[in-house]
């Protein structure tokens, strides 16, 4: 991992060959570069393939001043501005698919494709699903490894994903216990969360936008992904039947898969 030269600093990875297209994926909330390592793998072949930390996440730079999601695409900006990349796939996750829709808004002419999943447009158009799930997961971010795995992951992995992998949860568990979030940087993010609205701006998204969201994301309600598919005008939806709100790591094959297809 990297370092960049913007401010606020930036840890970002980025493989694959030099001259090949771009591809970025953007985290969610408290996400760090490692939960898109099986999409790294995936595209570093063929693509140009970029994961970051946001300010206050991981290895980057921790900010203690207001942002709004539009500030955190203006730090990609930034870091694209950076690596001096052409425009780019875009894939956005929860926290990570406001930012992509910001930078799709705010800066079009780097956006050439986008990917949104398990997120929403906000305001009117978005349904809070869980309130309960909403209230663990600013409760416990910081939570020991038990605690963690006995409410955390049931936020954010379908009930299947743990059903047949409950080793993955207990060792994803254990390295958030090492890696515990910075408690600025996850409160600056909820801010940012809290007030983001495109509900009136979405349908000038033009650019072709592809939605994929598991029908059991307790977190982020189907009803999100076809808010988004009803107003953004270029947008095609795809339910991923019993996957949860972290598609990345439970339908990894089929996830990639779609975005292979998309981004061509």
């Amino acid at each position: 991992m990297l370092l960049s030269d913007t401010q606020p600093q930036l840890s970002y990875t980025l493989s694959g060959p030099p001259d090949a297209p771009p591809l970025v994926f953007v985290n969610g909330l408290g996400g760090v570069q490692a939960a898109f390592q099986l999409q790294v793998r995936a595209f570093r072949g063929a693509r140009r393939v970029l994961v970051y930390d946001h300010r206050g996440a991981g290895a980057s730079e921790v900010v203690d001043s207001p942002a709004t999601m539009a500030d955190y695409a203006q730090d990609l900006v930034g870091l694209l501005d950076h690596l001096s990349l052409p425009p780019c796939d875009v894939v956005g996750l929860s926290f990570g698919g406001r930012v992509a829709q910001e930078l799709a808004l705010g800066w079009p002419e780097r956006v050439r494709r986008l990917v949104l999943c398990g997120t929403s447009a906000g305001g009117r158009l978005h349904s809070p699903g869980d309130e309960q799930a909403h209230v663990l997961l600013r409760s416990v971010a910081t939570a020991d490894p038990d605690e963690w795995a006995r409410s955390v992951a049931p936020v954010l992995f379908g009930q299947t994903y743990r059903r047949r992998h409950p080793e993955r949860i207990t060792a994803l568990a254990r390295w958030r216990a090492r890696h515990r979030p910075d408690p600025v940087g996850i409160r600056r993010q909820w801010a940012a969360w809290d007030g983001f609205d495109l509900a009136d701006q979405i349908a000038e998204i033009s650019q072709p936008t592809l939605i994929i969201h598991g029908t059991a994301d307790g977190l982020s309600p189907v009803s999100n992904a076809e808010q988004l598919a009803a107003h953004i005008p270029s947008a095609r939806l795809v339910l991923l039947e019993g996957v949860g709100h972290s598609p990345n790591v439970e339908a990894p094959d089929r996830f990639n898969e779609l975005i292979a297809e998309f981004v061509g």
